[in-house]
Order: structure tokens, then C-alpha cells, then sequence
């Protein structure tokens, strides 16, 4: 399987397409870039990108599209139905290594998409942002900011 991308809205496309459509980069600033196709110059602005995600929205000559790179190992993952399983059974936010709480995004009752910050958990001097494995809504917060936490330990509970 090849890496391919989903343009919402369009059919996906494969690296080796894009590669033969001989699109050209004529200019590169910043998150803004100019690409010349098919005789024809289109200007891009790199509005976001989460690099963990895969997913980027750009807006090409003023009009948004949302992308979504998937690797082969993306594909396996979704081909053997893990991603099925994973979105719909964790409920509850555990947190991954001991140490403090130093930030929380969320509150009780609210929406969460997958991605979402939900917890900054200090440890070893360095920040790690727990994030939402999908959709769900923010059942209970069993800790506050400054509380020190064990490995394993309930952090938050979704619904």
C-alpha cells in the first residue's frame, strides 16, 4: 500500500499521482507557497498542521480544504480494524509516566475531538501534552493542576 492523501470533499490521491502531475513549487515564504500546474499558478496558505495527526488545512486561491496523509502503516492499522477499536473504547484518560500536572484544557461536560489537548503532564523536566484518542465528552477531572501523579493513574474519565 502507498502513502495517499485525502482532500475532503474530492477522491484520495496517491504520492505516486501527485508525483507524475509535475506540479512545481515557484515560490516558498513562510506557510504561503506558489505552485505552477498545468501552465497555471495556484497560491497556497498553509493555515495548519499537526504533524501527529497528519493532517493539514490549506486554503488554495481563498477556498479551505482539509488534507489527511495516510501512510502504509496507516493503511495496515485501518485494514486490520485496530483504529475501530481504538476510537470507541477509551474512556478513560490514564496518565502514561509519573508527574505534575501543570495545565488542564478541559472541563467537565465539555465536547472533545480526537487530537484535542486535554492534560500537560510534567515529567523529567519536560512538558507532555496527553491528548483526546477521539470523540467524546469530558465526564470527570480526577486531578488539578499542580498535583503530582503515579504512572497509571486516572487522570480523566470521557463519555
Amino acid at each position: 500500500m502507498n502513502t495517499t492523501f485525502e482532500i475532503q470533499g474530492f477522491d484520495s490521491i496517491s504520492q505516486e499521482a501527485l508525483d507524475s502531475m509535475q506540479i512545481s513549487i515557484i515560490e516558498s515564504e513562510g506557510n504561503r507557497r506558489t505552485i505552477l500546474w498545468d501552465n497555471v499558478a495556484y497560491h497556497i496558505l498553509i493555515k495548519s498542521f499537526d504533524y501527529e495527526l497528519k493532517t493539514a488545512v490549506i486554503n488554495v486561491d481563498g477556498f479551505d480544504f482539509n488534507l489527511k496523509m495516510n501512510e502504509p502503516l496507516d493503511h495496515l492499522i485501518a485494514q486490520l480494524g485496530f483504529l475501530k477499536a481504538s476510537k470507541h473504547s477509551v474512556k478513560d484518560i490514564r496518565s502514561p509516566m509519573p508527574g505534575l500536572v501543570v495545565s488542564i484544557y478541559v472541563e467537565p461536560g465539555q465536547s472533545v475531538e480526537e487530537g484535542d489537548k486535554l492534560i500537560g503532564l510534567e515529567a523529567m523536566k519536560m512538558e507532555n501534552m496527553l491528548k483526546s484518542p477521539g470523540v467524546g465528552i469530558v465526564k470527570n477531572i480526577n486531578v488539578a493542576c499542580g498535583d503530582t501523579v503515579e504512572k497509571n493513574a486516572l487522570l480523566i474519565e470521557l463519555e
